[in-house]
This record gives structure tokens, C-alpha cells and sequence, in this order.
């Protein structure tokens, strides 16, 4: 009746009812969408899964986008909750439904288990179960608490049981909390609660991850995503991040400690041909766009899921879908394989799977139901961002690219909710099979490990391994007998492991299965068995297998083996002789290179040629085998490296490998003296090669304890020579300053403080500053803060992040601007900004005095001011050069820059007045995955940079100028999301007029 009523409403524009929206999509030809279930038993809905019977859990988070906006009130409940739905009458749609939980706070996820169903909930995981068979839950227990209380966004959840038999969870990083104080939270060490004062793995917001909770087990997982998390058939792992709509996780936590000492830069890989921020193409009538960056490109992506059931035929028999709210769609990828990862190419070429004209039409998660059958969950509210992302507001409202939003305007809609059902157009709802799992014997279980739908084979698996039956031994092995899928063999082989009874012979078997889907997950299952000389063997056989996939799995899974067994040692030399310019192989191998990474050089040093094609990742190998050396940072390691490779007459390898020992020396901040002959050897590489093998050999020396030595004196004399000479190479004089700091008797200060002079070129100034910023006494630091005035913007850039990168030095600095030594106008609003949030509260508190005046100025004054640029008729080729001036620092476009900030060409399609916006005013919208964050360490360091990936002993934190810096996790102090953009403000100071019309003009011709 409440349906028939809500179709009383206007078709012609939103919101529209159940019945009419359904007029609203497009969708290929061959599909259909159908209502399963709407408003009013359905608002809000984020998550749906589907229990043992086929019953619909549906999570409502009601209480987005805060409990505490105007019509939620203070102290009132939590207005999450969970709602069962049943279809009774078996004719696809849900109508019936009982309120299972609610009182719950911004619950977004939920999975069945042991009869009842897991909940997100953040700070914990809760479990809920009806004992009594009302429908509603009578138990709730928190299993595991300590997740961050964050933005509704970024919050822990996705809730997925792996083939492996672990429940796998996303866990997004901290954010939010500007206009919302409660969105703060960073989390809490985690703990089951049944177990108190149990030690568990560290798990950071950023870092998604594993759990058994009945065994009281979690670990980091690999990858880390927002809201969204899937397996395909194959167990392969996929999540998404806002505007990058599909990555792969390649390689899983779990293998990085067998070699601490390397640091990966990614276990995650963006895979779409199609690039991140993608295009999207909405077909929405009169879209509501709150910020510039929404419009024609993903910003919002969410809710990944593989197809893996059995009703899609051709390209989306197996397609990766993804919703995109903002714009109102689901879009589709068709993946291939690539190496060991995969390519995802759009299923449609410019048109979307699922679009719909109705701007109101929220997407937010998908799902394979029992049926086969794709669902698609429907906020279905008239805004689906969130406040916390929006630059400007006060007490009316927010300001945004639409014009003024009230707070009211989030919460319309928050009373309506659709669940979807896409199905090819001659699905019938009643010629499925319906779910009765829960009433099923173990040999109808055991049957439905093999159904063409992964529905049944994961929640079949699921419930034989909660039963612990061991009568489903033997019919298992029976299944596995017989002429199978390879999908139904690998959840038959995970459900005997779960059962703890598969035997060496079965494994030994799958290990040689000609099937590559087969082969890896039996490589796999290998893992707890490597001390069995014939499982040992047949993960080596695996090593040779044709298929890639195969070949990387065995490369990671022999990881675990000591570095001595040369059997070991040989397979993963064929491995990676084979794939040498794929740098995911590179990883994968070099986990096993923690104790043998100078035999690796050795083997890999006359590898191909620098002319050889084939050879061109060799370089980059022999780099990352360099850095394990450095990073085990042992005086006798480093000696021998050093003396073989002064032996090598490329003076590529020798360059990779010095700057490789140098990333991995970086991890470690005391100083090792070499041996007598690997400090002759260090000095040889200064002084008698060629430019770019000095220029890498003075940064290794620089991270040692030199002794005296005569062939170190000469060379730091001839040094202050050269440096001295205005006459010489600038390149010459660079590396001979560099040289000056590496004597141990004491830089030569006066010779350095007249290289500051300002008639000296810049690129000269900046190598004396850096010289002086690595020499720790005080002396380089008032030599700096005396000269400070009389720097150009770039040597008062690096002086500056210098400067904040210790805490001692933010001390000098402070006080020099206090006492008007410095002029606060020549501190960057950046550093203003970090100033004014440093962790020391007294450093803070000056900074308050120091820069009150300043103001963030009026940026919507600048621009306006600035707006006769967006009217002119720009050259782009002087934008260009613009662009190389000014930008290029931080962005990179057409083979020059630097490929820190966003990608430009994501914003080609904007107007020039949200162009120069952006330009003037950074803050005003940070883009998706571009957040700042502070890391202090325990040694008094400071950085400032964006994360480009986190694993569970390090992260990799990117600043300003494509600096990266890896930290270790253990070193951490404190870890802080900035309420700025990293983009400075005041660009109107480098940029007049004329260059900004020719600026937004070059940036407007990308294509």
C-alpha cells in the first residue's frame, strides 16, 4: 500500500518512486533491473548479504551523514540498524521484513556466520544472532574492538570470508572530522574482548586485514581500500579508493616479513587501462555536482564486486563492477590477465553498465545473490558526499560548487532505500533454486562445493567447516575424484584444510593438476607443508609452470624456505630470468633475499646488457637488491658490496646499486664505519668515475663514519678548490661541495657561508644548504636562519622542509621569527600551517602569536581579482612553459614534472573559473587520495607528505617535489591527517595575470 502510494509522485523529476525509477536506467541489451525491495521496509541501505536460506540482511545506516546533524539531536540512540528481509511468495521481491538490530552507530557492513551475522560497526565487530527464531537479534557480542572512529566513509568494514577460510575486511585511512569533532578518531590498539591483554598485530587505519575470530587470530591482508572489497572465482583480491576504481591486491602482507628489510612499494596494483579518475559517462538530468572535481570522472568509487555467478553470459560472465554514487552509476571492466597481475578494460566503450537519468539514484554496493542474479543497493538520497569533504562553511550552510547547502539538504531522502536485481531479460525468479543450506545435509553440502554459482561453494565451504564433521572427509575426496571445475576443486581442497584433513597426497596431487587456477591455490595450501621433501619439490616444479600466475605464487610462497637451500635459490633464478622487467617478479623473488642479497648482486651484476631490450628492468633489480643490503646496514656487508661492485665496468649497475644501498641506508640514522678496504673502495667511486657514479657514491659516504685517511684528505682538498672557483662546471662544483661535507674534521664553514652569498647560482646555494642541513651542529643552523632573507622561493622551500623535518631546528626557527630576525611573510603557508598544528604545544602557541596577522587571506578576493584571466584567450605554449616554471614541482604532464599531485589531465574538462579555483585556492577541494598527512618519528624527524602506500612495517609518505621517504612503523611517533591541502597557497605571487590565462589555456588542450 505504501509502494502504491509512493508512485503517486511526480515521473518527471526526483525523487521518484520504487515504480518509477526503474524507467530511469539503461542498461545493455539482454539485462533487465527489477526491484527486490524499496522504502518503506528498506531506507538507507549500504550493505546486503544473503544468509544460508537465502534470507536478505540489509544494513541502514540512518544516521548518515551524522547522528548529530539538526534532525538527530544530542544524546538521542544510534540509528543504524539491520533489517531481514524475506521473499516468501518465491517471486523476486522482498516484502517482508523484521527490524534484526538496530541502535547500532553508522553500521555499513555485515556477513553471515555460525548462524548469525558479523557486523562493522566501528569500533567494533559485533555479532548478532536470533536464538529464539523471532527474527530479531538476541545476542550481541563485540568480537574485536579498537577500529577507528572516523568519517562514515572511511570506516572499517566489507566484510568477506576468503576461500582460505579467514574473513577478510577493508580498512580504510583515517579522516575527517572538520566540521564533524567526533570524526577524529585514529583507533585504538585492537582487542578481542574475550581475550583481554592479548598481544595482537599491529594494525593501522590504511591497512586492511584477516580475521578468525572464534581463534582469536587477525593479521594485515594486503592492500587497503575504502568502502569495497571482492573475490573472484579464483580467490584473486580486488578493491577500490575513490577515483581509482579497481586495483589488485598482487601480493599479500603475510610475505613481507620474510624479508624486513626490503621495503615494497606497492602490494596493490592500479590495473585499469583506462587510468585512475577515470572517465564516467552519466546520463543524470541535472546532476547536483557540491565540488568541481565530480564532474565526467570517477571521485566516489565504491562497492567492487566480481561477478561470480551463473547467469551473465559473454564479457560479463566474469566482469568486475563498481558503483560510482556522484554520477549515478555502475560501471563494468572486463579483465585479462597482465604478468601476474590483470588489465581491467571498460566493457562498454563510452556508455556505463548501469546508468540512470535520476539524480537521486545513490549506488553504493553490489552483490551476487543466490539466484545468480547482480544486486545493486541504493542509498537513494538527494546527496550522497559527505560535509566533512567540503572547504567552506558557516552557521547557514555549506559552501560549494552548487551553491549554498543546508544541513538539511544531506538528510533528504534519508527515509527512502532500493535494493535492485539485474538479470538477463529471460531470467525467471521461479525457476531458481531457492537456499536451504541450513537444513542441508553434509552430502548435499558437499555437492553444492562444485555449483556453477560461488554463492553456494563459499557459504557450502563456510557451513562444512563450522560443522567440523568429519564424515565430510571422505565425501570430499570423492568430489575431488571426479571430473570437476577447477572452482569447485580449490573450495573442496580449502575446505579440507578448514577440516584440518588434507593429506600430503592430495596436495602432492593438486600441485601437479594442469590446471592453473588449481595449481596456485594447491601452491598455496603448500605453504604450512615446505619442511615435506616432495611438497618442497612440487612448490619448485611450480616454480617452471607456464602459467604466470603459477610462477609468482611459487616466487612468493618459496619466500618462507631459508636463503641457503640452493634448490631455492635456482627456481627463483629461473623465475626471475624469465621476467626480469616486471617489477611485481622483482618483488615476489627478493622477499627471499634477506640473508643472500650480495649473492643475488653477484649472480645478477653481468645480467643482459644496457643495450639488451629484454634487459631494461635490470637496473631497476639490481636497485632493489642493493637496498636490502643497505637497510641490513652491516659494516661487512656493506665493505664486500662495495668492493664488488668498484670491479664492474657498467656505470649503470654501478649507479643502481649505489643508490639502492642508499634507499636502504636511509632506514637507519646511526653512522657504521666501513672496513679499511670498502672505505679505499667508497673513495676510489668519488674521485676517479664519472658524474653520476661521484654524485652516488658521495651519498652512500655520506651515510658512514669516514676515518681519516690521506686519499680522503686529498679529495676534500681538491674539493674546496673547485667549490671555490667560480670558473668551473656548476655540476663540478655541486659535487664538490657535497664532498666538503663528508669530512670527518668538520665542514669548512666560512667557505660554505660565502657559497650562500646571492650572486652564487641557485642550484650551487641549494647543495651548500643541503650539506648544511645534514651536519647536525649548530653552526649550519645559524648560518641558515642569518642567510634566510636573502634566499629565492626555491632555496627557501628546501631550507624550510629541512628545517620542519627535526624538531630542534622548528625550535631555532620559531625563535628567530619571534624575535623578527625572519619576517613571518617569508614562511610559507604550508609551513604556517604545520607551525600552527606541530605536535609540541609550545612550538604551537608561538606560532599562534607569530602568525596572527597573516590570515589565510582572501582567496575569493584573489580570485575574483585574478577572473579577467579566464575570459582571455591564452597561449598554451607559454602555459606550458608556466607550467614547467611553477607547477612542474609538483605535477607532472607530458614528460615533465615531478608525478606528486593529481593527474591534470583528470581536470582538462573544467571550466577555467573552477580551474583557477583550484589554482588559488587548493583548499577549497583536496582530491581523493591526496590528503596530508604529518608523521613525527621517534627521533625528533618530521614529515609532511601524501601516503603512497603502507604495508605492516613501514609506510611510504611522498612530499612536496616527489620526495619519498620510507619509515618504519616502529619509528613512528605520531601519524596525523592535515587539514590543508599540500598545495601551497599564494600561487598569485609567481603567477601574474597573463601567465594564469595561458596556464588555464595549456591545461585546458590535454586530452
Amino acid at each position: 500500500m505504501t509502494i502504491a502510494a509512493c508512485d503517486q509522485e511526480s515521473s518527471r523529476q526526483p525523487p521518484y518512486s520504487p515504480k518509477n525509477a526503474l524507467s530511469t536506467f539503461q542498461l545493455p541489451e539482454g539485462y533487465r533491473i527489477e526491484l527486490a525491495a524499496s522504502e518503506p521496509l528498506v531506507t538507507d541501505p549500504v550493505e546486503v548479504a544473503f544468509d544460508e536460506d537465502g534470507k536478505m540482511y540489509v544494513v541502514q545506516m540512518d544516521d548518515y551523514p551524522s547522528e548529530k546533524m539538526d534532525d538527530y539531536g544530542e544524546g538521542k540512540e544510534p540509528k543504524s540498524k539491520i533489517m531481514l528481509l524475506e521473499d516468501k511468495d518465491g517471486d523476486g521481491f522482498y516484502e517482508t521484513g523484521t527490524v534484526f538490530a538496530d541502535g547500532l552507530q553508522y553500521a555499513n557492513g555485515v556477513m553471515p556466520w555460525k548462524g548469525g551475522v558479523l557486523v562493522t560497526s566501528a569500533p567494533d565487530i559485533l555479532f548478532l544472532k536470533d536464538t529464539d527464531g523471532d527474527g530479531k537479534a538476541d545476542v550481541k557480542n563485540v568480537l574485536l574492538t579498537g577500529f577507528a572512529f572516523t568519517n562514515p566513509q572511511l570506516r572499517m568494514g566489507s566484510l568477506r570470508y576468503g576461500l582460505d577460510n579467514w574473513i577478510y575486511g577493508a580498512y580504510s585511512r583515517a579522516g575527517g572530522g572538520k566540521w564533524r569533532k567526533e570524526f577524529e578518531g585514529k583507533g585504538n590498539p585492537l582487542q578481542f574482548p574475550e581475550k583481554p591483554g592479548q598481544e595482537l598485530a599491529k594494525i593501522f587505519p590504511g591497512t586492511n586485514f584477516r580475521v578468525m575470530p572464534d581463534q582469536f587470530k587477525i593479521e594485515p591482508s594486503g592492500g587497503m581500500s575504502q568502502f569495497g572489497l571482492s573475490f573472484d572465482a579464483s580467490n584473486n583480491q580486488f578493491t577500490d579508493w575513490n577515483n581509482v576504481h579497481i586495483r589488485h591486491v598482487v601480493i599479500n602482507e603475510k610475505y613481507l616479513s620474510n624479508n624486513p628489510f626490503f621495503s615494497i612499494g606497492a602490494t596493490m596494483s592500479d590495473i585499469s587501462d583506462h587510468g585512475n579518475a577515470a572517465p564516467v559517462y552519466s546520463i543524470t538530468k541535472d546532476m547536483l555536482n557540491l565540488h568541481e572535481s565530480e564532474m565526467g570522472h570517477f571521485t566516489s568509487a565504491c562497492g567492487i564486486c566480481e561477478y561470480t555467478g551463473d547467469l551473465f553470459k559473454g564479457k560479463y560472465a566474469s566482469a568486475s563492477f563498481v558503483c560510482e554514487p556522484v554520477s549515478n552509476l555502475v560501471h563494468a571492466d572486463i579483465l585479462s590477465p597482465d604478468g601476474p597481475t590483470f588489465k581491467a578494460e571498460r566493457a562498454e566503450k563510452e556508455k556505463e553498465f548501469l546508468a540512470s537519468t535520476d539524480s537521486w539514484f545513490r549506488p553504493v554496493n553490489l552483490t551476487v545473490g543466490p539466484d545468480g542474479a547482480l544486486y545493486v543497493v541504493d542509498f537513494y538520497r538527494k546527496l550522497v558526499e559527505h560535509p566533512d569533504w567540503l572547504a567552506m562553511a558557516d552557521s547557514s550552510g555549506f559552501y560549494t560548487h552548487a551553491g549554498k547547502i543546508k544541513e538539511s539538504d544531506f538528510l533528504e531522502g534519508n527515509d527512502r532505500g532500493r535494493i535492485y536485481r539485474i538479470v538477463p531479460k529471460d531470467f525467471k525468479a521461479d525457476k531458481k533454486e531457492v537456499p536451504a543450506l541450513s537444513r542441508a545435509g553434509i552430502k548435499e553440502l558437499v555437492a553444492y562445493l562444485n555449483h556453477p554459482n560461488k554463492w553456494w561453494r563459499i557459504n557450502a565451504q563456510r557451513l562444512l567447516v563450522d560443522h567440523k564433521d568429519e564424515n565430510a572427509v571422505p565425501l570430499i575426496k570423492d568430489l575431488l575424484s571426479k571430473d570437476i571445475s577447477p572452482e569447485g576443486k580449490i573450495h573442496a581442497l580449502w575446505t579440507l584444510e578448514g577440516l584440518n584433513a588434507l593429506t600430503d597426497t592430495l596436495l602432492e596431487k593438486s600441485l601437479q593438476d594442469a590446471d592453473p587456477v588449481v595449481k596456485k591455490q594447491a601452491v598455496l595450501l603448500a605453504e604450512k607443508r615446505m619442511d615435506k621433501k616432495n611438497i618442497l619439490e612440487g612448490v619448485i616444479n611450480a616454480a617452471s609452470d607456464r602459467d604466470a600466475g603459477v610462477q609468482f605464487q611459487a616466487a612468493l610462497t618459496l619466500s618462507n624456505v631459508a636463503n641457503s637451500n640452493t634448490q631455492v635459490f635456482q627456481a627463483l633464478n629461473k623465475i626471475i630470468s624469465a621476467h626480469i622487467n616486471d617489477k611485481w617478479f622483482q618483488d615476489a623473488v627478493l622477499l627471499s633475499a634477506s640473508g643472500n642479497a650480495v649473492q643475488w648482486y653477484e649472480t645478477f651484476k653481468d645480467f643482459g646488457t644496457d643495450s639488451d631490450s629484454g634487459n631494461v628492468g635490470k637496473k631497476d633489480f639490481l636497485r632493489k637488491i642493493a637496498s636490502i643490503v643497505g637497510a641490513k646496514y652491516k659494516a661487512s656487508e656493506l665493505s664486500s658490496f662495495v668492493k664488488m661492485i668498484s670491479g664492474v665496468k657498467d656505470t649503470g649497475v654501478i649507479v643502481s646499486g649505489l643508490q639502492g644501498v642508499v634507499t636502504g641506508m636511509k632506514r637507519n640514522n646511526d653512522k657504521i664505519r666501513l672496513s679499511a678496504e670498502g672505505q679505499k673502495g667508497l673513495i676510489g667511486l668519488i674521485s676517479g668515475q664519472p658524474g653520476n657514479v661521484r654524485a652516488a657514491a658521495i651519498e652512500m659516504a655520506s651515510r658512514v663514519q669516514l676515518a681519516r685517511s690521506n686519499d680522503l684528505a686529498n679529495i676534500i682538498s681538491s674539493s674546496k678548490t673547485i667549490a671555490a672557483e667560480v670558473s668551473q662546471p656548476d655540476e663540478s662544483r655541486i659535487l664538490a661541495i657535497k664532498v666538503l661535507g663528508l669530512d670527518p674534521a668538520g665542514i669548512p664553514f666560512p667557505l660554505l657561508e660565502r657559497l650562500l652569498q646571492s650572486d652564487q647560482p641557485s642550484d650551487i646555494q641549494l647543495a651548500v644548504v643541503n650539506v648544511l642541513l645534514r651536519n647536525q651542529q649548530d653552526a649550519s643552523t645559524n648560518i641558515l636562519l642569518d642567510k634566510w632573507n636573502t634566499f629565492n622561493p626555491k632555496v627557501h622551500e628546501v631550507t624550510e622542509t629541512g628545517f620542519l623535518a627535526r624538531t630542534d631546528r622548528v625550535q631555532s626557527l620559531v625563535k628567530a621569527i619571534e624575535s623578527d630576525k625572519i619576517k613571518p611573510a617569508w614562511i610559507s603557508r604550508n609551513t604556517q600551517n604545520r607551525l600552527l598544528k606541530y605536535s609540541d604545544t609550545t612550538i604551537q602557541e608561538i606560532a599562534k602569536k607569530i602568525f596572527k596577522d597573516t590570515g589565510e587571506g582572501n582567496r575569493e578576493q584573489v580570485i575574483l581579482d585574478y577572473n579577467v584571466s579566464t575570459t582571455r584567450n591564452g597561449d598554451p605554449a607559454k602555459g606550458k612553459v608556466v607550467f614547467k616554471t611553477v607547477c612542474s614541482v609538483c605535477h607532472s604532464l607530458e614528460g615533465a614534472g615531478v608525478n606528486f599531485g593529481p593527474d591534470l589531465h583528470s581536470i582538462s574538462h573544467q571550466t577555467k573559473i573552477n580551474l583557477l579555483t583550484m589554482i588559488l585556492n587548493p583548499n577549497h577541494d583536496i582530491a581523493a587520495g591526496y590528503e596530508g598527512y604529518t608523521v613525527e618519528t621517534t627521533d625528533g624527524r618530521a614529515f609532511a607528505g601524501i601516503i603512497e602506500n603502507e604495508s605492516d612495517n613501514n609506510i611510504i609518505l611522498k612530499s612536496p617535489g616527489g620526495v619519498v621517504q620510507t619509515i618504519l612503523k616502529s619509528d613512528i611517533k605520531s601519524m596525523s591527517p592535515m587539514s590543508v591541502s599540500l598545495m601551497p597557497e599564494g600561487l598569485e605571487t609567481s603567477i601574474n595575470k597573463e601567465d594564469m590565462a595561458d596556464l588555464l589555456e595549456y591545461i585546458k588542450t590535454l586530452k
